[in-house]
């Protein structure tokens, strides 16, 4: 059972705020986390949230403070868990909440420079920017993400390739160009726009990295996405293959759930076609369905049983819902529908009226990396009030269909003006850390 301590992260915000970071006692070693079985977070310490499907819980003030030094733990005053701050400031952070920035031995951690580009740091002595921690920059590298075993490799696109880099080496590795590939090579000479192969940023692969769902983006037509096509890296060959038409060209995202069973497109409402809001598909690209009638933020799971999920801010009806990807499950339409017979559970309810003194005023990101357990995080704008039990608050979601209970983490001193001054928190594929 792992203990989950948090800590501060002073990331891409206005000089004086700060995000969070957290981590645990206990080490995994190399076994990669989507094999380890029956993984708990120990919870004992933690203060439950009472009614998460409630609008109106305790609420917790913000208490101002002072800038904390570096590497140096102190409490939350309300929740009492340990943090401490791991970065100075400046334009670092860590990428996104759908993704580890660790890898497997927590050796060392990604982060990017928006000015800059990303960089691998070592991640033990404090702050992670030093220079003497500096490993390397990760230049003409798309999309990089850390192999599940392997602590020096780095998999990512470059152009229509899968590539990896070992960053204790520097040598780069081409796994497969697609522009050799029987199947789908001819498109890319007949369709001289296509510019490279992508998951629109927020997708990923299969944990083992053996199945890739990606799509062909040209430069024609406002950039929009042309083509999807899977991949199995095991036997070397294209799976399925499917042509976007132009009503169906408004994808926000394109990934395969963490097991590989199946291809998750972040379609748009309006969308026509096979691509309609949030939707799951097979391998082979025939066969599609429906999961929800928006795609919003969110991260693809393994509940607490093991099944393939994603957990995803439910735009109709103010929720966060786990929702199984499974050919059963149905999507809510309409406003104000409750989630009564489409097989999926609500896990918060985030309170957004705006006629009760009591409506929630944030905004939230989803992160999934550990099986069983998601982070949601808050993040909120200059000059908006703490009204809600919610607002300034990160939390912790046990994966449980049956009895999905919430705990309280930390409060959140930042506050959002540009996209990447938002929170983002995310939880590490092994459950030690959340940054």
């Amino acid at each position: 059972m792992r203990r989950l301590c948090l800590f501060i992260l002073a990331a891409v915000l206005s000089p004086g705020t700060n995000t969070f970071v957290g981590a645990a006692a206990a080490e995994t070693g190399r076994m990669p986390w989507f094999f380890v079985q029956g993984l708990k977070i120990d919870t004992t310490s933690l203060l439950p949230v009472p009614d998460p499907l409630s609008g109106s819980n305790p609420e917790y003030p913000l208490v101002s403070t002072s800038v904390p030094d570096l590497g140096a733990p102190f409490q939350d005053p309300h929740f009492h868990t340990t943090l401490t701050r791991v970065t100075g400031g400046g334009f670092l952070r860590h990428e996104y909440s759908r993704f580890d920035p660790f890898n497997t031995d927590q050796s060392r951690i990604l982060l990017l420079n928006i000015e800059s580009g990303f960089a691998v740091y070592k991640g033990e002595a404090l702050p992670y920017e030093l220079e003497s921690n500096r490993v390397m920059a990760m230049l003409d590298l798309a999309e990089p993400r850390w192999d599940p075993r392997d602590p020096d490799l780095i998999w990512g696109f470059r152009e229509f390739s899968i590539m990896t880099v070992n960053v204790q080496t520097g040598s780069a590795t081409m796994v497969k160009n697609f522009k050799n590939d029987s199947k789908i090579g001819s498109i890319i000479a007949a369709e001289t726009d296509l510019f490279r192969i992508a998951t629109r940023d927020e997708g990923e692969s299969s944990c083992d990295k053996r199945y890739w769902a990606l799509a062909f983006q040209g430069s024609d037509l406002d950039y929009a996405l042309r083509y999807l096509f899977t991949w199995d890296r095991q036997q070397d060959q294209v799976l399925g293959l499917y042509s976007i038409s132009a009503e169906e060209r408004e994808i926000d995202w394109v990934g395969m759930s963490c097991l590989g069973g199946f291809v998750l497109i972040g379609g748009d409402p309006l969308n026509g076609g096979n691509l309609t809001g949030l939707t799951m598909a097979n391998r082979e690209l025939d066969r599609f369905h429906r999961l929800d009638y928006g795609t919003a933020h969110s991260d693809v799971a393994l509940d607490a049983d093991g099944k393939e999920v994603i957990v995803m801010q439910n735009v109709r009806t103010d929720y966060v819902d786990l929702i199984p990807i499974d050919w059963t499950t149905l999507p809510i339409l309409n406003a104000g529908e409750n989630c009564e017979g489409t097989n999926r559970t609500p896990l918060i309810r985030l309170y957004y009226a705006s006629d009760n003194p009591d409506s929630f005023g944030s905004g939230i990101h989803i992160s999934c990396n550990t099986p069983g357990y998601c982070v949601i995080s808050t993040y909120i704008g200059p000059g908006e009030p703490e009204r809600n039990w919610l607002d300034r608050t990160n939390v912790l979601v046990e994966l449980n269909r049956n009895d999905p209970n919430v705990f309280y983490l930390s409060k959140v001193h930042n506050t959002t003006q540009e996209y990447w001054e938002e929170t983002h928190a995310t939880i590490t594929n092994d459950g030690s850390k959340v940054l």
